[in-house]
């Protein structure tokens, strides 16, 4: 497979795309770009168009891009890194029929400007392969105009749609589809996803690099982000923002229940009301990083203490709990690898079950 028409010049990309959400798009596109540092080699990074920004320092960023241009000591400016932003105002003005930015050119020429100096540049695509279409920044339209292999990841659901998956990818892509990385399998999937299933890919055309088993620790959050995205005030502040939060449990019911519920569940944060101090009390003997006490209902001062003790962080939040769960769910299930125990965690998965060897091969470095 040819990689790039400009024989000119040595250098090589490659375009990291989801096919659906929360897949680990970003997460791999970062390890990528880690494991090439370790061999030497300078890497830049870019993801053309965000759909979800954030404010830094009164600027429109991309979270993700931010993230990785840090991470890989990058010092291309964080406008280059993600030059499109699709905002609200942008939308209104595409839909209005305002005179069309030629998205195409701006992408290419921030390309032009990470690629400088660079041995390999990773891009980094939407959230899935639907995203883009209304200013033509769809992954087919990026592949082609850079002229770039994609590397596709699939997030396993079920065995029918992982193969459906696959195969939707390489039919969008085509030509531009260097292969694909399968994550999030089940442990009781694994073997059929590594032996049968993916050889049945391999024979349609589509390159199966690795296959990543499902590890809760990956998707789960920190106390510290759990605070940010719900407005929350920690009422222990001895206990550290680091701990790490798998899964969440709404303690509204009986105590009896909560405490079986709360017996099966590892590293979790349960949410519940401040007056609740029986299933607060529960959820202290089990394995808890945090507690959630909704509608600024203040807790006990022995349930306080307790939580001290135990390493718990107590945090208090403004909402109720519909909303809260509300909140928490949008960041609950994607890979964030900012935690430097999970960042490690990644890349020791992917040194196990990512076939470096053939995808640095196949892509000429």
């Amino acid at each position: 497979m040819e990689f790039m028409k400009d024989t000119e010049r040595a250098m090589k990309a490659l375009y990291v795309t989801a096919v659906v959400t929360y897949s680990g798009k970003t997460a791999l596109a970062l390890g990528i770009g880690l494991k090439l540092q370790e061999m030497g080699r300078k890497v830049g990074y870019m993801k053309p168009i965000s759909t979800q920004p954030f404010l830094i320092n009164g600027k429109l960023v991309d979270e993700d891009a931010e993230f990785v241009g840090r991470t890989l000591g990058l010092e291309t400016p964080i406008e280059a890194l993600a030059p499109i932003i699709l905002d609200d105002a942008k939308i209104d003005s595409v839909l209005s029929g305002a005179p069309a930015e030629d998205y195409l050119a701006a992408v290419k020429a921030a390309y032009a400007k990470v690629s400088e100096g660079r041995d390999v540049v990773l891009l980094e695509g939407g959230a899935s392969m639907r995203e883009g279409y209304i200013i033509g920044l769809n992954a087919m339209n990026v592949a082609k105009t850079l002229d770039v292999l994609t590397l596709g990841v699939v997030r396993y659901r079920s065995t029918l749609m992982l193969v459906d998956d696959a195969l939707a990818l390489k039919a969008r892509m085509g030509e531009h589809l260097l292969g694909m990385v399968i994550n999030s399998v089940p442990e009781e999937q694994l073997e059929a996803v590594r032996g049968k299933v993916s050889h049945f890919l391999e024979s349609k055309g589509v390159r199966v690099y690795g296959v990543l088993p499902n590890d809760p620790r990956l998707m789960s959050i920190s106390v510290a982000e759990l605070i940010n995205v719900l407005d929350a005030k920690k009422l222990t502040p001895e206990v550290s923002d680091e701990g790490l939060i798998e899964t969440l449990s709404v303690g509204a019911m009986s105590v009896e229940s909560a405490t079986q519920h709360f017996r099966r569940l590892q590293r979790k944060a349960v949410i519940t009301g401040g007056d609740r101090a029986d299933i607060q009390a529960a959820a202290l003997e089990t394995s808890t990083t945090a507690l959630v006490l909704t509608g600024n209902l203040q807790p006990s001062a022995t349930i306080l203490k307790h939580a001290e003790s135990r390493g718990v962080a107590v945090l208090l939040v403004p909402y109720n709990t519909l909303e809260t769960i509300e909140r928490v769910e949008k960041v609950f299930g994607k890979t964030r690898l900012a935690h430097p125990e999970k960042l490690a965690r990644f890349r020791e998965s992917l040194d196990v079950n990512l076939n470096w060897a053939r995808l640095f091969a196949d892509l000429g470095i």
